[in-house]
C-alpha cells in the first residue's frame, strides 16, 4: 500500500439490478471502482451469466487518501469493440466515513446508477469498510533494567 495513504478502503461489489444498454438486457457486465478521478482503479471480473442482474461478491481494496471526497463506481459491459459504460454512481466519502461511525464498521449500501445522459439505469449493491492500518512507530527495542527499592548502592 502507498506510504501516503492514511486509510484503506475495502469495497465489496455484491451485485447490480436492472442494467440495460440501449433498451436491451446487458451481457458480460463488470464494475470499476476508483477514488475521485485518479488513475488508481480496480475492477471486478466479468459476470457472463447474470444478464441485467449480475452478481460478483468481489472485494476491491484501494488506498484512501486524506483529500478524497468521493468514490466513483461504474458498471460496464464488455463487447467486441471494448468496454461500454452502462451507468455510474458517485458516492460521497461522508456516506461511510465520519466521526459518528465506529472504526471498521461495515456499511451495506445501494446506489442508483446513471447513464451518460443522467438517466437512471440500474442499481449497484455494495459493502464498504474503511480500515486504518496499525501505527508504525520509529525506533527499536526498548530494554529496561529492574529497579530495586530499599537497596543501598
Amino acid at each position: 500500500m502507498d506510504r501516503q495513504a492514511q486509510k484503506i478502503l475495502e469495497v465489496t461489489v455484491v451485485s447490480a439490478e436492472d442494467l440495460h444498454r440501449n433498451g436491451r438486457s446487458v451481457k458480460n457486465a463488470l464494475v470499476v471502482v476508483q477514488t475521485d478521478y485518479s488513475t488508481n482503479h480496480r475492477s471486478t471480473s466479468i459476470d457472463t451469466e447474470g444478464g441485467s442482474y449480475p452478481s460478483w461478491n468481489e472485494k476491491i481494496v484501494l488506498p484512501l487518501y486524506h483529500n478524497v471526497r468521493f468514490i466513483r463506481v461504474e458498471a460496464q459491459c464488455k463487447t467486441s469493440s471494448g468496454a461500454k459504460m452502462i451507468g455510474e454512481a458517485k458516492i460521497p466519502i461522508s456516506d461511510f466515513l465520519g466521526s459518528y461511525f465506529p472504526p471498521f464498521y461495515l456499511h451495506f449500501l445501494s446506489y442508483r446508477l446513471r447513464d451518460r445522459d443522467g438517466q437512471p439505469n440500474g442499481i449497484i449493491n455494495l459493502s464498504i469498510r474503511v480500515i486504518e492500518p496499525p501505527q508504525q512507530y520509529p525506533g527499536g527495542i526498548a530494554v529496561g533494567y529492574p529497579v530495586s527499592y530499599g537497596s543501598k548502592v
